[in-house]
């Protein structure tokens, strides 16, 4: 699995080019930003959090994203029976999501989410968003360019090796 960096940048473009990018609005449409993605490996602002590198899609149509951040400071275990909690209930929800990524500046710790949803019935299927049970979260409609789609895992994965890979994952290792 490869990482990518994610944020939403309010004011402005990114101040540093970005592998996709896509004005985000509220629901009501009120500028909310810019959501950005980057391929780096080194950290391209303070508030970027890495993700799963399959949600970046160039050709990736426009979404309504739930986008989970704790307040600053705030910091779980992945370990912590509300994060495993939401882990389950995405998955058992009945029509799955375009995508849904956890958001993280380590190996161990959850410090947000991001789930994609299009569809006429996006707005309504992101309001049960598992994981904003554990913290708040804002709607957001994401123009297109960014966002792609990515396949649920079998289910949850809990168990990990190394914390920064969690086993089993959709595939094991050649």
């Amino acid at each position: 699995m490869s990482w990518h960096w994610i944020a939403l940048v309010p004011d402005g473009p990114p101040p540093k080019q970005p592998a996709g990018a896509a004005t985000a609005t509220t629901l009501d449409g009120t500028a909310a930003g810019t959501l950005a993605i980057w391929t780096s490996h080194a950290k391209p602002l303070r508030d970027a959090r890495r993700v799963d590198g399959r949600l970046l899609d160039d050709a990736g149509a426009p979404a309504v994203v739930s986008l989970v951040r704790p307040p600053a400071g705030v910091r779980l275990k992945f370990d912590d029976g509300a994060v495993q909690q939401a882990r389950r209930r995405i998955l058992a929800l009945g029509q799955p999501f375009d995508a849904v990524t956890t958001l993280m500046s380590d190996s161990s710790h959850f410090e947000g989410s991001l789930v994609v949803a299009r569809g006429d019935d996006a707005v309504a299927r992101l309001r049960d968003d598992p994981f904003a049970r554990i913290f708040d979260a804002v709607l957001l409609r994401v123009g297109a360019g960014v966002l792609g789609t990515m396949p649920a895992p079998a289910g949850p994965c809990i168990e990990r090796y190394g914390s920064a890979q969690p086993w089993p994952w959709d595939v094991y290792a050649a």
